[in-house]
């Protein structure tokens, strides 16, 4: 599905604002969906779609599965947001939702929900030098996001949130997970690995300070770091098109409980369950106290870049210390 398909299929089932900027990046935004981002593109209307637009879930009214890439909810889950105000590259989004809490206290919360596209300047601030340099080859695109949502109430509340990237799959995607900090401390990042009840047939590769977990979307697996210990970047790279995708994530008060979970899913114990074709990040903080006057704030910043396999070869090895012939040596 490219960019404009996508576009045109949201805007007959609900409101839609999109983002742009002069170098060809989209960004389509639905505040009637928990002003989730359904998708976006570095190459203009004709471009690539990146998001997973789930159309039959969205034609169902199946709203836990309609897809996106960039989805904040706490809840109730479903609370369309108003608009503030749009710009070129930036919209504003907020919402207030009366709830109860375990106490049967009521407890009025306001959300805002900032969306904006990220300057290359910005780019090179959040992803590092390495993805700046690489901005200044020839034939490189990209479209780069950061959401900031911020939680405030006049009552004492607990809030608990999950940031969620749903993500077209493809038997050539790829996520990278560093798994030895920065300065090779002795003691690697630790990664749970959950298979769901079925082998996952190498669909995990550890290589000596990487972790590799094939994002087809046809086998249920997924992998959990603590939100304390994990790389500042985790990246996906599909390898038939040439799109290197980045993700970080910023929480409030971290937490021990605080999780990065990343799912592949697909067939488990010979059953269909769930199967499609998309892979997900989800970045889960655990319940956090909050103060009358006080807020919380959830952020993550998005990239995806379209290179040649010189340029990404060369970037994937500089943030992750992993060639894309090591890549492709293990599952192909």
């Amino acid at each position: 599905m490219s960019y404009h398909d996508a576009l045109n299929y949201l805007a007959q089932k609900t409101s839609v604002i999109e983002l742009y900027n002069q170098w060809g990046g989209r960004v389509a935004v639905c505040p009637d969906w928990n002003g989730r981002i359904l998708t976006s593109t570095c190459d203009g209307l004709d471009g690539n779609s990146f998001g997973f637009v789930n159309v039959q879930a969205i034609d169902n009214e199946q709203f836990e599965k309609f897809g996106g890439e960039d989805q904040w909810t706490i809840s109730p889950l479903i609370h369309p947001f108003t608009v503030d105000n749009v710009k070129e590259n930036k919209t504003a989004l907020q919402q207030t939702l009366s709830m109860t809490d375990a106490n049967g206290v009521p407890v009025d919360v306001h959300l805002s929900r900032s969306i904006s596209l990220l300057s290359r300047q910005a780019i090179g601030s959040w992803f590092g030098d390495a993805v700046a340099e690489a901005l200044e080859q020839a034939d490189v695109s990209v479209v780069s996001f950061r959401t900031e949502n911020i939680v405030r109430s006049q009552q004492k509340a607990h809030i608990a949130s999950r940031q969620r990237g749903m993500f077209n799959a493809s038997p050539h995607t790829t996520v990278i997970v560093p798994t030895v900090p920065e300065g090779f401390a002795p003691k690697p990042i630790p990664v749970e690995i959950d298979y769901l009840g079925r082998s996952p047939h190498g669909r995990i590769r550890h290589l000596p300070q990487t972790l590799l977990f094939r994002a087809d979307g046809q086998g249920r697996c997924r992998i959990t770091i603590p939100f304390s210990s994990a790389p500042p970047i985790i990246g996906a790279v599909e390898l038939r098109q040439g799109v290197l995708t980045l993700w970080t994530f910023d929480l409030p008060n971290g937490s021990e409980e605080d999780i990065i979970r990343i799912y592949n899913p697909g067939r488990s114990h010979g059953n269909e369950l769930d199967w499609a074709t998309y892979h997900e990040i989800n970045c889960f903080s655990s319940a956090q106290e909050l103060l009358p006057e006080n807020s919380l704030t959830y952020c993550q910043c998005t990239l995806h870049l379209n290179a040649d396999n010189k340029v990404l070869d060369d970037l994937v090895q500089q943030i992750f210390d992993v060639s894309l012939e090591a890549i492709r040596s293990r599952f192909w």
